[in-house]
């Protein structure tokens, strides 16, 4: 099985809202517990007639991991997200090829896990570094269904 997928590309302001999202979908619940324990800081506050500096301190920490990807500089992420690419997928490798000659070439093994979203996959190498390979790469959809399986039996992603 080889599949090769199609020239793309990532530009910073699509790297950023990719990060956004991906972030707050990771954090969802830490927001829905701190709004709630603000909420309620603010109800019994509001009973017993004193300043709620427990809402505030919820407030702050809800701003603070909103916040984080915005403090993330761009500046610092690797070249090599930003420059035109393709990838060939085979049973052994996951290589992508880049536009200005360079190559990498990873066994599946040395993926963490991978995350796959509605647009793209996050294969990631380490906690915070990952290969950003988007659905629409994909020639056609038996080759996604392909892709899918290869990483399900490899047990990086699960389907069901």
């Amino acid at each position: 099985m080889q599949i090769k997928t199609k020239t793309f590309n990532l530009t910073v302001k699509e790297f950023r809202r990719i990060l956004n999202i991906d972030h707050l979908k990771r954090i969802r619940f830490v927001l829905i517990l701190f709004s709630a324990l603000a909420l309620l800081n603010l109800f019994l506050a509001i009973i017993a007639g004193i300043f709620p500096w427990a809402v505030i301190l919820c407030l702050l920490l809800i701003a603070y991991y909103v916040s984080l990807p915005f403090i993330v500089s761009m500046k610092r992420q690797p070249q090599l997200n930003f420059i035109n690419r393709y990838c060939e997928l085979d049973e052994n490798f996951f290589t992508v090829f880049y536009e200005d000659g360079s190559i990498v070439k990873l066994k599946y093994e040395h993926f963490m896990k991978v995350i796959k979203r509605s647009e793209y996959y996050f294969l990631y190498t380490s906690l915070a570094q990952f290969h950003y390979l988007p659905i629409s790469a994909f020639e056609t959809e038996k080759d996604i269904h392909r892709f899918d399986l290869l990483l399900e039996g490899k047990q990086l992603l699960k389907l069901w």
